[in-house]
């Protein structure tokens, strides 16, 4: 067991990770880490998220295969390594948006389409809560000293990958999210100064 850190450790010490170790992950390492992120807020408390731990290399290099093909045939180009390094994890997480609805859409459905769409597809709050479960995995993943990457590039072959796992429609892969123990970077990107991200209304 590692040794814990602080909540600021794990905060200001998070960073992407893109390169693993030749090293397993134990399947209860993950599913606690999973299970600590299901904590993350949701609206409604829809908990409208899934996770498909994927372990299987076989399985994993297929994804690759898909990305690396769609890639090619819409840029004409091999796919840089930014689009397939999750091949290089023991483990890659493959997170998906469930469906959401509230009593609010359906109102809004009947009575106001256009802010209906806004709200839902716009400010859609179904994804922000699978964002939040996201987050809270990555936060997790640093906890235990592990490393992870918050992917969307491979999704270039997001049909191709769901078909692969079996999500089906009106499920939804948001994001793949490698996990392994890292091979460090030698340093963070710079963040905004504060007076840049903030407005205050007195």
């Amino acid at each position: 067991m590692n040794e814990r850190k602080t909540f600021v450790e794990v905060v200001k010490n998070r960073k992407s990770i893109r390169k693993y170790k030749d090293e397993n992950i134990d399947i209860e390492k993950i599913k606690e880490i999973i299970s600590l992120s299901s904590n993350a807020p949701s609206g409604g408390n829809f908990q409208n998220w899934h996770c498909i731990i994927i372990r299987n290399k076989t399985v994993i290099e297929k994804m690759r295969e898909s990305v690396e093909a769609i890639y090619k045939k819409i840029i004409g180009n091999a796919a840089p390594s930014y689009y397939t390094f999750f091949t290089e994890a023991p483990v890659v997480l493959a997170v998906i948006e469930k469906p959401y609805y509230s009593s609010m859409d359906e109102i809004l459905e009947k009575t106001d389409k256009e802010r209906n769409y806004i709200r839902k597809f716009i400010v859609n709050p179904g994804l922000q809560g699978v964002s939040s479960f996201i987050t809270h995995i990555l936060l997790a993943v640093e906890n235990e000293g592990l490393g992870a990457c918050w992917m969307t590039g491979p999704l270039i072959a997001k049909e191709e990958i769901e078909a692969m796992l079996g999500v089906r429609k009106p499920d939804n892969l948001v994001a793949l999210i490698p996990v392994g123990h890292k091979i460090e970077r030698k340093s963070k990107s710079g963040r905004k100064e504060i007076s840049e991200i903030i407005t205050i209304i007195d």
